[in-house]
């Protein structure tokens, strides 16, 4: 019995390592279908709210309203976001004459000053030879980078299209992991002995817990971030300060790794490009300054809504980002709660000598 137990366990354990490097080594493929996945998931509760206040039994229709709920939000983010940068990218192609009209006097002036310098020194040819040779590697330098620039942008355009079908994907299955969820769920219990069942039961209840106090987290230290923001800028940009602090908190409590950074970087970059130097500065300095309160704060937050202290927090974020990227600061408290909470429900409990010793005759 004691053989047979050990080499069923060093199958599944085989399994579970041979399904851990496939995932791996394809995440990029898989990603759409997992993050459907993880997003039905945590939907699940709302579901589950509205088939309870509605008092349905069929989940077609609670599915269906958070589906819709959630397509018209993300629909609308996104169209506020690529209005306000197509706005502030017409307002500057309408000025780039202005701007090199400017730029060209400027450059001549300079140019002028610094002949009259340059003319009082007894080499100033040499000087003059060097320099010319550095703004040719300066211009060259730049020639590659806007090569490279083109490149990047074409490569991107191309994707597009892969992108929507990606995205077509993503929404598809998450639509239908939704509208089937608790039969997978039951599905994968089933495949397990009734004590096993029962233990990851308890690590899927445990770990939907896990996914309310993340959400929970997200949105204490979204309210934190709009606070700061709005309140800086008042003084930056008193205008729009509170339609940009309201996106900048609709950007910031999705599970984004940039956060902030995703609306003020480019909004200080076209201000610095437009002209407003000391402005798109503020605004960069800002996007910083917000960004690293939160990873500050983060772990602290995220630690006492999930039930873990800050170090593990922290480290399971940055081993997940080791791995998996900026994705993985997201998912590393979730797979080291899944495997606390493994621990502690006697998933991983072996007892073979227990077992001998019952399978001995007496």
């Amino acid at each position: 019995m004691l053989n047979k137990t050990l080499v069923k366990r060093i199958i599944i354990i085989f399994a579970l390592i041979l399904t851990g490097i496939i995932v791996y080594f394809n995440f990029a493929a898989l990603m759409p279908v997992l993050l459907a996945l993880l997003t039905a998931m945590i939907f699940e509760p709302f579901v589950k709210f509205l088939m309870r206040k509605w008092k349905l039994k069929k989940r077609w229709i609670p599915v269906s309203t958070v589906f819709v709920l959630f397509l018209i939000v993300s629909s609308l983010l996104l169209y506020v976001m690529l209005t306000y940068l197509i706005e502030s990218l017409i307002d500057w192609s309408r000025q780039i004459p202005t701007y090199v009209n400017e730029i060209e006097q400027f450059v001549d002036e300079l140019i002028v000053a610094f002949e009259q310098f340059i003319a009082q020194f007894p080499q100033a040819d040499q000087i003059v030879q060097a320099l010319d040779n550095l703004a040719d590697n300066v211009l060259s330098t730049i020639l590659s980078w806007s090569t490279d620039f083109v490149a990047y942008l074409y490569e991107f355009i191309m994707s597009v299209p892969n992108m929507l079908i990606v995205g077509l994907v993503y929404l598809i299955t998450l639509f239908l992991f939704s509208l089937d969820l608790p039969k997978l769920m039951n599905n994968f219990f089933n495949i397990f002995k009734k004590e096993t069942s029962d233990k990851l039961r308890y690590v899927f209840q445990r770990m939907g817990k896990v996914f309310v106090g993340w959400w929970k987290a997200q949105f204490i230290m979204s309210l934190g971030i709009f606070v700061l923001c709005y309140l800086s800028l008042l003084y930056i940009a008193p205008g729009p300060a509170l339609i940009v602090s309201f996106l900048v908190w609709l950007v910031d409590i999705i599970p984004l790794y940039v956060g902030p950074a995703l609306i003020l970087v480019p909004w200080g970059l076209v201000m610095m490009i437009i002209g407003d130097m000391t402005m798109g500065i503020q605004l960069n300095v800002l996007a910083i300054i917000l960004l690293i309160i939160r990873r500050i704060v983060e772990p602290k937050v995220l630690g006492d809504s999930i039930g873990l202290h800050a170090l593990p927090t922290i480290l399971s974020m940055y081993f997940g980002f080791v791995f998996f990227g900026v994705l993985g600061l997201i998912l590393g408290p979730f797979v080291y709660m899944a495997f606390k909470s493994a621990k502690e429900s006697g998933l991983f409990d072996i007892q073979w000598n227990e077992k001998e010793k019952r399978d001995e005759p007496q």
